[in-house]
């Protein structure tokens, strides 16, 4: 089989389909919570995954959890020594630069988004566009069950789970599960009472 628009060739015909997607634009995959649309069934459901909560894939050195293959492996580098960038000033360690130079922002104090309406400073671009919505109102995610609206896609997620069920965050010393990371956190601090 081979595209219609390149040298593209493969034996398996859905992959010479999905490869012609790249072509034309087409995403016929759609998430039925945001409608994000997809050209492969597999995105599709990596990314449901932001929705459920679910981590399927497990570091095999710390037992932290990831909802995608390619974090996991991002991750794993802590672990086997990879090339690593260190914030000179509290040695936290980054897997990509552009990660620790949005870091060294906490550290020196750099903030350079600036709201139009109140002048307040962000030291990244999605901090000012969340914060804009403040003042606009504007809550862009809905929930597709419940019809309740958000200003953030994380607001979002975090409602999903109290329709999917989804306990995606474990407590470390008895293995009580949250559906948010905060309500795992403030559970953690009475073991430690």
């Amino acid at each position: 089989y081979i595209c219609t628009f390149c040298n593209y060739s493969s034996v398996i015909l859905t992959n010479v389909k999905k490869h012609i997607r790249t072509h034309t634009g087409e995403r016929p995959y759609s998430c039925t919570v945001c409608s994000k649309r997809f050209s492969a069934k597999t995105n599709l459901n990596v990314h449901f995954r932001l929705h459920t909560g679910a981590l399927p894939y497990e570091c095999p050195h710390c037992k932290k959890r990831f909802n995608q293959k390619r974090n996991l492996r991002q991750h794993q580098r802590i672990h086997t020594g990879q090339p690593t960038f260190f914030c000179p000033v509290c040695d936290r360690s980054f897997n990509k630069k552009s990660n620790l130079k949005v870091h060294l922002r906490l550290h020196s104090g750099d903030l350079p988004y600036e709201c139009p309406v109140c002048k307040k400073r962000f030291n990244i671009v999605t901090n000012i566009k969340k914060h804009i919505r403040t003042h606009t109102g504007e809550r862009p995610y809905p929930c597709t069950v419940c019809e309740k609206r958000f200003s953030s896609k994380a607001n979002l997620n975090v409602h999903f789970r109290l329709h999917t069920g989804a306990l995606p965050f474990e407590c470390p010393q008895c293995r009580k599960r949250f559906n948010e990371k905060r309500s795992m956190l403030l559970h953690l601090m009475t073991h430690n009472k």
